[in-house]
């Protein structure tokens, strides 16, 4: 039997993100094992504890935050793969998160409920907010929309968000002043879940209402502080224990003498956990708003534009001609974007044949399923779902 393989984890445990982590590499040591690993309780900013090095692993896995631990990581001379995205280890690989495609669901479900105001609150000069923010940026542009982006006075360092954070909504210098100055209603994309709380916590302060003033949504959903934000705060949902997964099984493969691939290796979101600070609907007109309510709720099982009609009690030309006149796209283009929407979480997190996923997006068959992706992402689900998969 091989000599189990010693891995020490250099992931925090203090947030919900590096704890989803550590168990996509505890399913990978399970199932792939033997290893041996080294986990001590530690925060994102905290560096290499002694213990580690006396302990004599064979390989890493770390999140590094800043260029001192980028430091300490490289000068263990190990096999390393990092689960940020920021610094290269010098034996090893990058994962992250797909920046590009945590930004595409936040603004789906905003477009969804027929936002055309969009503004983005992060933090200038860390870089996953700066590439959340670019991403959210170039969408909301491409739709030829208008993005208000917060600015304040002075960019912060990673340790500098990381203090912040840890006072929560009590600091948040500037953001009130920011939040007044949008129109209503808006739709705002936090690049964290503190970050939304934060900016619910100065919608109070205002007196704005969320979610019909003002619509929020932050990333990681991070369920204790998305709960206790008031009101709750929809999130978009990482992959992380995926991410600790693929990072384990990367790991594996250095250990056995894989070069590593230069390209950070990308993996995409589940989706958004829909929170009441999102539950609404930019539409004024009140017909329009249960019509995205109703689609929303029953577009995939299927959901007929004649049903719609009829439940809504208007005929089908005005609610097309609102509908356009409102959204810029018909009901059934409305329609096929939620289907649309579950179809990509199917494709990436199920093997279901193509019937199966059809069926369960509303479609009477693979082939009009097939045509309807096609259509929408110009390329076959097949390919969508390889893609998804290597990314």
């Amino acid at each position: 039997m091989p000599s189990p393989r010693r891995v020490a984890l250099l992931i925090e445990s203090s947030r919900a993100y590096g704890r989803e982590c550590l168990l996509g590499v505890a399913r990978y040591a399970r199932t792939h094992g033997p290893w041996e690993v080294l986990h001590l309780e530690r925060g994102l900013d905290e560096g290499i504890p002694g213990q580690v090095r006396a302990w004599a692993p064979s390989g890493l896995l770390t999140r590094i935050d800043s260029p001192s631990l980028a430091k300490a990581v490289d000068s263990l001379n190990l096999p390393a793969v990092d689960l940020r995205g920021a610094h290269r280890p010098k034996l090893g690989a990058m994962l992250d998160s797909d920046h590009h495609a945590v930004a595409q669901v936040a603004f789906d479900h905003f477009r969804e409920m027929g936002f055309r105001n969009y503004a983005y609150c992060g933090y200038p000069g860390v870089d996953f907010s700066d590439n959340r923010g670019a991403a959210f940026a170039q969408l909301v542009v491409e739709y030829g929309y208008e993005l208000n982006v917060f600015a304040p006075r002075k960019r912060q360092s990673s340790e500098e968000v990381i203090r912040r954070e840890s006072l929560g909504e009590l600091e948040a210098p500037g953001l009130v002043d920011w939040v007044q100055t949008l129109a209503t209603p808006t739709a705002i994309f936090a690049c964290n879940d503190m970050r939304g709380r934060q900016v619910l916590r100065a919608c109070s302060e205002l007196g704005m209402s969320v979610p019909d003033a003002i619509a929020v949504v932050g990333v990681d959903d991070d369920e204790v502080v998305c709960e206790l934000s008031i009101p709750p705060l929809s999130s978009v949902e990482p992959d992380a224990e995926r991410l600790g997964f693929e990072a384990a099984a990367l790991l594996d493969r250095l250990l056995d003498g894989e070069a590593p691939p230069e390209e950070t290796v990308l993996i995409p979101p589940r989706g958004v956990r829909r929170r009441l600070s999102s539950e609404g609907s930019a539409i004024d007109d009140p017909t329009i708003s249960a019509a995205i309510r109703l689609i929303r709720d029953r577009a995939c099982q299927p959901l007929q534009l004649t049903e719609l009609v009829s439940a809504l009690g208007v005929s089908r030309s005005t609610l097309e001609r609102r509908f356009r006149d409102l959204l810029g796209r018909s009901p059934a283009a409305q329609i096929e974007m939620v289907r649309m929407r579950k179809a990509q979480l199917l494709l990436l997190e199920t093997d279901y044949k193509l019937s199966r996923v059809a069926s369960l997006t509303g479609y009477q068959s693979a082939s009009q399923f097939v045509n309807a992706f096609k259509r929408s992402y110009g390329v076959t689900p097949g390919a969508y779902r390889d893609g998804g998969r290597k990314s």
